[in-house]
């Protein structure tokens, strides 16, 4: 009887041990995940005037511009292909649908802001990263650097490209929503995915801006 009991309370140990465990590991992913969403929503509002307004004609681009004291004089070179010079590109994004294929430039680069190209997002991770999330930003309207003109137009299931460092990494929108402008642009994705975040205002609205996810599905090199 003694030995019987001793093995019951074994198993039973063995069973507390076992809960524990699964109580420990579910609350840290828990707070990992909450942790990771706050950082996303941190991180947007903290850069909140990298996010781009509307500009709807190329007379409201030229009349802002020139009341800008720290306007750039010299023009940024136009990618005609993925093949691009990367001593001057940090990379370049093409969306088939649209027609566009624009190259950017590094977050510490003089160009890489919305009133003169696409733009990089502060704390963005970039393709080659695990579960990274490159988040990018552009005018919509009709004026010359409105990018994101068209990107309206794209839904879910189109497909999206980074060419990075010899690679071309394939991406499909699986999301698309709205949120008001109100200092803070929340990124709901799957933080075990790597990622393409496009974000700019949304068509017709001053208000809102919209956000398209895009989940990485292949790469190649080219």
């Amino acid at each position: 009887m003694l030995e019987k009991a001793n093995k019951n309370s074994v198993i039973i140990l063995i069973g507390i041990i076992l809960i524990t465990l699964g109580v420990v590991v579910g609350t840290y992913e828990y707070f990992l995940q909450k942790k990771n969403e706050t950082f996303s929503k941190m991180n947007l509002k903290l850069f909140e005037s990298e996010i781009p307004e509307n500009i709807n004609s190329e007379e409201e681009y030229q009349e802002k511009i020139s009341n800008d004291d720290n306007i750039i004089n010299e023009e940024p070179q136009e990618p005609s292909t993925p093949q691009v010079n990367y001593s001057n590109y940090l990379a370049v994004l093409e969306i088939p649908k649209i027609n566009l294929k624009q190259g950017f430039y590094s977050v510490d680069s003089k160009y890489n802001n919305v009133d003169y190209n696409i733009t990089v997002i502060q704390n963005s991770t970039l393709p080659d990263e695990t579960n990274n999330n490159l988040i990018l930003a552009a005018h919509s309207g009709d004026c010359s650097i409105c990018y994101f003109h068209n990107l309206y137009k794209v839904l879910n299931g189109d497909e999206a490209y980074i060419y990075y460092k010899s690679v071309k990494y394939k991406y499909k929108v699986t999301n698309i929503y709205e949120v008001e402008k109100n200092g803070r642009v929340p990124i709901y994705r799957d933080f075990n995915k790597n990622v393409l975040t496009l974000i700019t205002c949304t068509r017709n609205s001053n208000t809102k801006q919209t956000v398209y996810i895009l989940e990485l599905v292949s790469k190649e090199n080219y």
